[in-house]
């Protein structure tokens, strides 16, 4: 009989353990939910349009501008075709070098980049000014402490609206000195740090 009353006094302890177990699960969720979402809500719309257009300063860059420093000798950026390298030997960006990202694993693509020289601006582009793979590969090599920066355009809109910067083969090719140069008619007159 002691013993048969000692079980039962182990099953209402299960039981009491177990609804407090629920009721603990529910206010430490409830709690965990309430402190995710305000944390989220602390960045209303116009911080995220600002750190947007921060961010995108800091690392686009545009074919005008590069194409301009090379005509003008200044140049420290070194241009990566991401495309695969059939595409590259296409065509491709005077002065890039081809790493086809789409055929590597991410460690080989990590060492790829890692081989590069850290001394001036890697500039990436893959085909077109709306493919993802030179955003996603900028964003895999910053979670490993290597940054990139991204043309504003890919190789689609390269060839189209810079025919005379685009050279075939294997080599990245070098600047023709008679090369003539169009920024489409985009030269601020005054300097106000509103440029193209």
């Amino acid at each position: 009989m002691v013993i048969r009353m000692a079980m039962d006094g182990m099953k209402c302890n299960y039981k009491a353990i177990f609804a407090l177990a629920i009721v603990a699960g529910i206010v430490f969720g409830a709690a965990a939910g309430y402190v995710t979402a305000n944390y989220a809500m602390q960045k209303g719309p116009e911080e995220i349009t600002k750190e947007f257009y921060s961010t995108e300063q800091l690392v686009s860059v545009s074919p005008s501008d590069y194409i301009s420093d090379l005509k003008k000798g200044k140049s420290d950026g070194l241009a990566v075709d991401l495309r695969s390298a059939s595409a590259y030997q296409s065509g491709h960006l005077v002065t890039s070098i081809n790493i086809p990202a789409g055929g590597m694993t991410p460690t080989q693509l990590l060492g790829e980049f890692q081989k590069l020289p850290q001394d001036r601006p890697i500039i990436a582009y893959c085909y077109s000014s709306y493919c993802m793979l030179s955003r996603n590969v900028g964003k895999y090599l910053a979670d490993n402490g290597i940054y990139v920066k991204h043309f504003t355009a890919g190789a689609y809109e390269i060839m189209r609206d810079y025919p005379d910067y685009v050279v075939n083969g294997t080599e990245p090719g070098a600047l023709e000195t008679n090369a003539t140069y169009n920024p489409n008619a985009c030269e601020p007159t005054v300097s106000n740090g509103f440029s193209c």
